[in-house]
């Protein structure tokens, strides 16, 4: 009960205020945690260290450092917009997402089924709402986390940004449904959760292992791919773009989902090393040798 009323007066402050006014607090929290959070912080060092190193970035000295800590207020900025996303008027969506290549992917994002897949990086609440206003809400697997309070509290934001929302342990046959009927699904599709079944991939020249739930679903229903970020651009703003990835022909079923995998992964890879401090992935175990 006492987290759900903390949550609650936060969700309320944070949209009381102004914008400026609310990433600045959110940033004073990332440096906070930066500074307390000794453990995480090495954690999101190790992991950031590997993107750095195989994209020609320092992995040391005060632009690292400064790397580092940026992407603990980002991450802060991430839980914020939790709260305001649910806020944004429906009417200046196109003012607080630009969609970057809108000539491309706009037909294929309004065509019939899609599977948008995306990785742990920048905010991809935001273009949930983007798609709601272009008629096309999406449907999404959530993992259950505890405490429940919290899972609940974050489920009815994420609810209210026109995703609707589908317990992972259930979400098979929704999202093949949902396909089915020429409607859209969006996976975050870099973690493994709830049981999922995997396929090994080398990320930044090292060896892990990403889901190929999107690739079994959409070869299941010949859906086209689109791999695609929203990134933090300023207070309340966002930029989207994606990549349509083709579906592979060659080889067996195995094969096939093996490639596509291999493809999101790639896609993955490019999108974090353009803004490592916006990955959020670095907070969790990425790679089986570096752990939490």
């Amino acid at each position: 009960m006492l987290l759900r009323i903390g949550l609650e007066i936060a969700d309320f402050i944070v949209n009381l205020l102004p914008a400026r006014a609310a990433y600045a607090l959110a940033d004073v929290a990332g440096d906070t945690w930066y500074r307390l959070g000794t453990g995480r912080r090495h954690l999101v060092a190790a992991n950031l260290a590997r993107g750095c190193a195989a994209t020609g970035r320092p992995v040391s000295g005060p632009p690292f450092v400064a790397l580092v800590r940026a992407a603990f207020r980002h991450h802060a900025r991430y839980y914020l917009e939790i709260l305001r996303a649910p806020h944004y008027d429906s009417n200046r969506m196109d003012q607080i997402v630009t969609l970057r290549g809108a000539e491309a992917l706009e037909p294929v994002v309004r065509g019939g089924g899609l599977v948008l897949v995306t990785c742990h990086l920048g905010n991809f609440e935001p273009f949930g709402l983007y798609l709601a206003a272009l008629g096309r809400p999406a449907l999404a697997p959530i993992e259950e986390i505890e405490p429940r309070e919290l899972y609940e509290f974050l489920a009815a934001r994420r609810g209210a940004s026109s995703v609707e929302l589908v317990p992972v342990r259930q979400s098979r046959a929704a999202l093949s449904r949902r396909l089915r009927e020429g409607g859209v699904v969006g996976i975050v599709g870099d973690r493994l959760t709830g049981g999922a079944a995997g396929h090994p991939v080398t990320m930044f020249g090292h060896a892990t292992t990403i889901p190929n739930g999107p690739a079994v679903l959409a070869l299941t229903h010949d859906a086209p791919v689109v791999v695609g970020r929203c990134l933090r651009v300023g207070p309340d703003r966002f930029e989207a773009d994606g990549e349509v990835i083709l579906l592979p022909t060659d080889g067996d079923r195995r094969a096939r989902v093996a490639a596509l995998t291999e493809r999101i992964a790639a896609r993955f890879e490019h999108d974090i090393g353009e803004a490592p401090e916006q990955w959020w992935g670095a907070f969790q175990s990425f790679w089986p040798d570096i752990l939490a």
